[in-house]
Parts: structure tokens; sequence; C-alpha cells
């Protein structure tokens, strides 16, 4: 409801299709010095960009090409940055199940929480309408300390 900015940009450039291609390159003048990164990379590259400059931010969020990344994830983490990113649901997390820490699938920690521990809500209106999703909050053990 208060808009939208365009505060940073990277060019992703696949690997194969135009990072190995040098005539490729040529053409469009892509200089040598531009080398192939993920888009979690790009990302955490332009988020520390942001935050370095001091820009307002309560909340990092991402879809699962990002979630996934655990690099991303312990970038974030170490500069105590809340985030939400979407994971595939067999990602593997390290939180405490059954007694017992150790790496548990997503899908395996949301299937043993109680009913009571979801939330219906909206996350905003997308260009089909209203986005709602199930929300559960789970304590798990973060990426760069010790357990």
């Amino acid at each position: 409801s208060k808009g939208h900015a365009l505060i940073d940009r990277e060019l992703y450039l696949p690997r194969k299709e135009w990072c190995e291609n040098s005539d490729r390159r040529a053409e469009t003048s892509i200089p040598e010095k531009v080398a192939f990164a993920t888009k979690p990379a790009l990302a955490d590259r332009m988020i520390e960009r942001a935050l370095d400059a001091g820009l307002p931010c309560a909340w990092v969020l991402g879809d699962e090409v990002y979630g996934s990344d655990r690099r991303l994830r312990i970038a974030l983490e170490q500069r105590e940055q809340p985030f939400v990113l979407a994971i595939r649901s067999n990602e593997k997390l390290w939180a405490v199940l059954d007694g017992r820490l150790g790496q548990h699938a997503a899908s395996r920690l949301a299937a043993r929480l109680p009913a009571q521990a979801w939330q219906r809500l909206s996350a905003g209106a997308g260009s089909k309408g209203e986005r709602v999703y199930d929300w559960a909050r789970l304590r798990l053990t973060r990426l760069q300390r010790h357990p």
C-alpha cells in the first residue's frame, strides 16, 4: 500500500548460455570481469549493500530459490537481520524434535506442530487476488553457531 522502489540491481547471467559463451558476451558487451553468480549470491550482495548503507529494513523476504541457499540464511543470521524465506518441504533444518537436536525435514517439523500453532494470514493482494497462507512459528537452531 506504500508503494515499491527499485534500490539496486544485479545482472543474472545463466552459466552455459551466457557466462561460458564468449561470442554472445562480446556481441552484447558484457565485460569479462562479470562472472557467474547464483541468484541468492546476487541477492546477498544487494542486501549487504543496502544494509551497509543504513537502509531501514524490517524483514528480508524471498521464495525457495533464496530460502534454500544456506549461505544466504547464514549471512542474514550473522547480521541479525530478520527474514522470511520460503524453503522446500524436504529442506533439512536444525531443530529439536522428539527431544532430540538434529537436522529434520521442514515437512516433518510442520507436521508435528499442533493445529492451534497455525494461523491463516494474508500476504497481500496478488495478480490473482488475495494471497492467503497458513503460518506457524517454530524455534530453529541458528546456523552459524554451535547448537
